[in-house]
């Protein structure tokens, strides 16, 4: 018995019980990562498509992002107006309403594919094997596209007219013009900035060194100013405001001739009448001297005579 025993398990059956467990090991894992439970008990609907770009065996199916199942099969009848049927194996659990819609959807930017479960009103259920209804979600640079295409094509007759204007404006000779007036005054520009370089070198070290002169002028002159004796100063000063207040309280008083000149209006006129009666006096002494003054050679033999 024990040699029977040993001869059953050869090496051989050791190496074939090995590939077996090996690949039943693949087969469970591979559809573990793949999110295919295979203990699970599941029920099979079916769905038909124009075109079923990107899905292949194993796609998920969603719903509301939550995974219920797998596209297990893909067939393709010619004889079909919607050739491509997809075999959803889904959770025998999941209820799944009449009028539910089985929706091709893109996941990302890659292309890559997923079928979204919108499930239906009802008001029944459907059963395992029944066709659920079909659509198809554009992709996100299809919905891209058919969103610019419309504004594209509204904008190509201004971009055309646009393009017209700018072609006329750059074979219009006075562009040559222009250009040509710009390389003049940037080279007008870059002698002009030449010239200040060189002034700056030259010329404002110079000034600075005046303003520095003439800060340093203003620095003794404050210095000196600081010197000054200024209470004698304004002692000085206000010795004169004091002289010049009493002169003008002099000439107010009508006690001295200068004051009574200025205040008393009757000795002012009695001054100028007396002025005009000398000047009148010396015009008739100009006009009539033998009036006032008696010359004559014989005046002195006259004078004896009358005696």
């Amino acid at each position: 018995m024990e040699k029977q025993k040993k001869t059953f398990l050869t090496s051989e059956v050791k190496i074939g019980i090995v590939v077996v467990l090996t690949i039943a090991i693949l087969y469970f894992g591979l559809n573990y990562l793949k999110g295919i439970n295979i203990f699970t008990p599941n029920s099979r609907y079916y769905v038909q498509y124009e075109r079923v770009d990107g899905i292949v065996k194993t796609t998920h199916v969603l719903i509301n992002g939550y995974q219920v199942g797998h596209v297990s099969d893909i067939r393709f009848d010619y004889s079909k107006e919607a050739p491509v049927t997809l075999e959803l194996t889904l959770d025998k659990k999941l209820a799944v309403p009449q009028g539910t819609i089985a929706e091709v959807y893109e996941t990302g930017l890659l292309g890559d594919k997923a079928i979204q479960l919108h499930l239906g009103p009802g008001p029944g259920m459907c059963t395992p094997g029944d066709t659920l209804q079909a659509a198809v979600q554009n992709g996100m640079l299809t919905q891209l596209v058919d969103a610019i295409v419309p504004s594209m094509q509204n904008i190509m007759p201004e971009l055309d007219s646009t393009v017209q204007a700018l072609r006329t404006i750059l074979e219009d000779g006075n562009i040559k013009k222009i250009v040509a007036n710009t390389e003049k005054l940037t080279a007008d520009l870059k002698y002009s900035s030449d010239k200040l370089k060189i002034l700056m070198s030259k010329d404002v070290p110079s000034a600075v060194q005046g303003i520095n002169n003439l800060s340093g002028s203003l620095t003794g002159i404050a210095s000196d100013l600081g010197k000054v004796d200024l209470d004698s100063t304004m002692m000085a000063l206000d010795s004169t405001i004091n002289n010049l207040q009493y002169i003008t309280a002099r000439l107010k008083s009508p006690d001295n001739t200068l004051g009574a000149l200025f205040n008393d209006s009757t000795l002012y006129q009695n001054l100028d009448s007396t002025v005009r009666s000398a000047n009148q006096l010396l015009i008739d002494l100009k006009a009539n001297p033998k009036r006032y003054v008696h010359f004559s050679v014989f005046g002195g033999k006259d004078k004896k005579e009358k005696k």
